[in-house]
């Protein structure tokens, strides 16, 4: 090969690894881009089932909602004793009504919504909101009585007990 084809060979690929690094940066904003509209989707059908559910009484789906440390700590059935959740209804609320949504990187996200109500003469009453939401395991949610402090808090004891648990194995008796 002679040096006039191994410069043209080598800004050849030069010129390529260039534009596959550019296109692989326009890729990734679309892709940043592409992932924060399927939160907002995300987020939206939460916020729908949520309401559904809720307003026939299924309060199972507040407790779906919790992270995972309050699952562990309390059976369903303690769950619904909590004062707190005891005396949340929601037979008027209609929808949850998303009006923006701010990310916090992708753990979290301040979601602006519209609580309608249809009182029993029809009426709507909407209820402007700010609630913090949180992607954990796979999916978002907005727990009730649960904080992302506790959830740390917790995995912080159980990766202490794996780890010794780990340790005790490795003993030989």
């Amino acid at each position: 090969m002679t040096i006039g084809k191994r410069v043209l060979s080598g800004s050849v690929l030069s010129l390529l690894s260039l534009l596959v690094g550019c296109s692989s940066d326009e890729s990734q904003t679309g892709g940043a881009a592409r992932t924060y509209e399927d939160d907002r989707r995300e987020i939206e059908a939460t916020l729908d089932e949520t309401a559904a559910r809720w307003r026939y009484g299924d309060k199972a789906i507040l407790y779906e909602q919790e992270f995972e440390f309050v699952r562990i700590e309390y059976t369903y059935d303690e769950y619904l004793e909590i004062d707190r959740i005891k005396r949340m209804e929601s037979d008027t609320v209609r929808t949850f009504e998303v009006k923006d949504v701010k990310f916090f990187g992708r753990d979290s996200a301040h979601v602006s919504v519209d609580v309608v109500f249809v009182g029993p003469t029809e009426d709507t009453t909407r209820l402007p909101q700010g609630w913090t939401m949180f992607y954990h395991k796979g999916r978002w949610i907005r727990p009730t009585l649960s904080t992302p402090a506790g959830q740390a808090e917790f995995e912080e004891r159980k990766r202490k007990a794996d780890s010794a648990a780990a340790a005790e194995e490795d003993e030989e008796w």
